[in-house]
């Protein structure tokens, strides 16, 4: 499924059979380059437990770090075991960027990365930058405009690698596996379109 046909779906559409059997051969790696294959997150796991995905934007978008901050905060570990659920977070960048990203975020999951952004292509997650997505002002949004864009910059010169992050033009995604098959997705509609935290809570029936 190529970035033109991704960016006319629905943003809920789960995908199908077809989409998901291309997209789980397709490999992923860790942050020493380890590849394995990606649907090794969601498949062969005990019939009650979840898998929850997390595709975020390029390595150094402060957008998507806020958000994992939320995630952090809002999903913490304990809270997602006592639900059946794991989180892990896919980027699209190098793996050389995961080392950074853990130490800027605290991200308590764990970090892969499609570098060719195959996955997300794969299953349909829209390519475009020009703008924010229907809410412009997510409640996971704790910084002004300016002051995102100016850390992102940061993050970038800071990194001694600011060619390596993934295409800034690549959104990504939430989805929610059990056994094997997509429950639930939501495809970003602009740079600061994750799903928030509140109604994450809600699609993993977690009390508020």
């Amino acid at each position: 499924m190529g970035s033109a046909s991704a960016n006319e779906m629905s943003h809920r559409e789960l995908p199908s059979p077809q989409a998901l059997a291309q997209a789980g051969d397709l490999k992923i790696k860790d942050q020493d380059g380890n590849e394995i294959p990606f649907k090794q997150l969601y498949t062969g796991k005990a019939d009650n437990e979840r898998q929850l995905i997390i595709f975020i934007r390029h390595f150094f978008c402060g957008s998507c770090e806020q958000y994992v901050m939320a995630l952090s905060k809002d999903l913490p570990p304990a809270a997602l075991e006592a639900s059946n659920t794991s989180m892990t977070l896919i980027g699209c960048g190098e793996p050389k960027c995961i080392p950074g990203y853990i130490e800027r975020t605290s991200c308590p999951y764990p970090i892969y990365t499609d570098p060719s952004a195959s996955i997300y292509k794969a299953l349909g997650m829209t390519y475009i930058t020009i703008k924010p997505g229907p809410n412009p002002q997510p409640t996971y949004l704790q910084k002004p405009f300016f002051k995102n864009v100016l850390d992102s910059m940061w993050n970038s010169i800071a990194s001694g690698h600011p060619l390596s992050a993934g295409p800034s033009a690549q959104n990504g995604g939430e989805w929610l596996f059990q056994g094997g098959e997509v429950k639930w997705c939501s495809r970003m509609r602009g740079t600061v379109d994750h799903t928030e935290t509140k109604e994450l809570r809600a699609v993993l029936g977690m009390k508020e």
